[in-house]
């Protein structure tokens, strides 16, 4: 006996949200991927690395923006991230950045700062240049050199 039309659409809705669901974790091992293999860390690492930096920049931004970065994030980040304890601190400097990094990532303070540029230059790749913009835009002249990678 064939499927009634209801029977039908129901079997489309959940194929639907199937897809979704491998693509979404896809997207998101595919970022993480992105940051192991470039920075040469195991996944869990890279994982972790990417919460960690992601969060504390969450910190820094206006809930607009992280609102904005979230849109573009793989969903299963955004979930991921949506669980991370959050302060709102509209003025932190890099060093102040990179020890929140380095307290969530769980590394020695003098690793933070390349882990989290790493980590900013693939997140670059994966979100609109008009997103990084924004971004950018909101951070201090430190934090600005860090985002795009400069050394100080």
């Amino acid at each position: 006996m064939a499927p009634t039309a209801k029977e039908h659409d129901g079997a489309d809705t959940e194929a639907r949200a199937l897809r979704h669901e491998s693509r979404a974790g896809s997207t998101y091992a595919q970022f993480v991927r992105d940051v192991a293999s470039r920075g040469g860390y195991t996944r869990e690492a890279a994982e972790r690395y990417v919460v960690a930096t992601l969060t504390t920049l969450e910190e820094r931004l206006p809930i607009q923006e992280v609102r904005a970065l979230e849109s573009q994030l793989p969903t299963r980040l955004d979930g991921i991230l949506a669980f991370q304890p959050m302060l709102a601190l509209p003025t932190m400097d890099r060093s102040t950045f990179c020890w929140r990094f380095a307290v969530r990532a769980g590394v020695p303070e003098e690793e933070a700062e390349p882990i989290v540029r790493l980590v900013f230059r693939v997140l670059r790749l994966h979100i609109s240049a008009g997103e990084s913009r924004h971004i950018e835009a909101q951070l201090s002249e430190d934090l600005k050199k860090l985002w795009v990678g400069l050394e100080l």
